[in-house]
């Protein structure tokens, strides 16, 4: 039985979330950065900003090293096409220290 895909973004839409990379934001308690935006599955991915670390495998299995813990959330969208974060619990804080990218898109929006 095949799963129903989801329907794609729109440009709109993934302006939006790639709009969104750089920015800190708490989510659960924890504070994360985001660092990526899978568009095709209409998803933030989330590193942890706080000291949560977990080992990192190398492509043979092995353990070498502590590295910030990612999520991927799955992120709806209003029927304006903007994202929905507060429907699954994510609250925008900010830039994230050094970050260059997001920065002149805070400026456009103001």
């Amino acid at each position: 039985m095949a799963t129903a895909q989801p329907p794609s973004l729109t440009r709109q839409q993934a302006q939006s979330l790639r709009q969104l990379i750089g920015r800190l934001a708490r989510y659960h308690g924890t504070r994360y950065e985001i660092i990526e935006v899978l568009e095709d599955e209409s998803m933030l991915v989330l590193e942890d900003c706080e000291d949560h670390k977990t080992i990192q495998a190398d492509q043979h299995g092995e353990a070498h090293r502590r590295v910030p813990q990612t999520l991927s959330l799955h992120i709806p969208f209003l029927p304006d096409g903007e994202p929905d974060l507060e429907a699954v619990g994510l609250d925008l804080m900010g830039l994230a220290p050094g970050n260059t990218h997001g920065a002149s898109l805070e400026r456009a929006r103001d």
